[in-house]
């Protein structure tokens, strides 16, 4: 029997972090900001954080838990910005549809980091995951991740949004990767 990790304290731990950030705003039409599943497309617990979406001009920034795919004992917790705002009716069709538009298809983008664990940490718990997540939420400001050109992190922009995903960005894609779409349909 497998040892089933519980999600529930590790969610509320996120939720806390974003309800105390000003700078974490979803708008009027976001009810659910953070959703988790002890089983997501990546094969284990999963946590999503919808840090910002004021304006589609700026983008859609998450904080996501998963399991690190090459190390299972790992968890990371991380900073994505994506122009995709995934919505769905269920959490497991909401997980997919993500996985599908943000990973799958590589439409993340990177950004200029503050300082070497702002944007991506690693923990061998969901806890720490979730401690780390919080971190990573409180420091989160959209002003800061532009830059500066003179900073010491300036040239360092860090593929820290699934840097695994075939080490390619959004914008080195060629073409569309082909998906199957019953990852996306409408059934929960």
């Amino acid at each position: 029997m497998v040892n089933q990790i519980c999600i529930e304290p590790a969610m509320r731990r996120v939720e806390s972090a974003l309800a105390g950030n000003p700078n974490c705003t979803t708008g009027l039409f976001t009810t659910n900001r953070v959703v988790g599943i002890q089983k997501g497309p990546s094969g284990g617990e999963e946590i999503l954080a919808l840090l910002y979406a004021d304006d589609p001009w700026f983008g859609y920034w998450y904080g996501h838990i998963l399991r690190h795919p090459k190390n299972r004992e790992v968890f990371v917790s991380l900073l994505a910005w994506s122009v995709h705002l995934p919505n769905a009716p269920t959490v497991p069709l909401f997980f997919r549809r993500f996985h599908y538009w943000v990973i799958e298809r590589g439409a993340h983008h990177l950004c200029t980091v503050q300082d070497h664990n702002d944007a991506y940490q690693e923990s061998f718990s969901l806890g720490g995951a979730a401690a780390n997540l919080a971190k990573i939420i409180g420091c989160f400001s959209l002003e800061k991740r532009s830059g500066d050109e003179y900073g010491p992190y300036a040239d360092d922009p860090v593929e820290f949004a699934y840097p695994w995903r075939l080490g390619l960005r959004a914008e080195e894609h060629p073409f569309p990767i082909s998906s199957p779409l019953t990852v996306v349909k409408n059934s929960g």
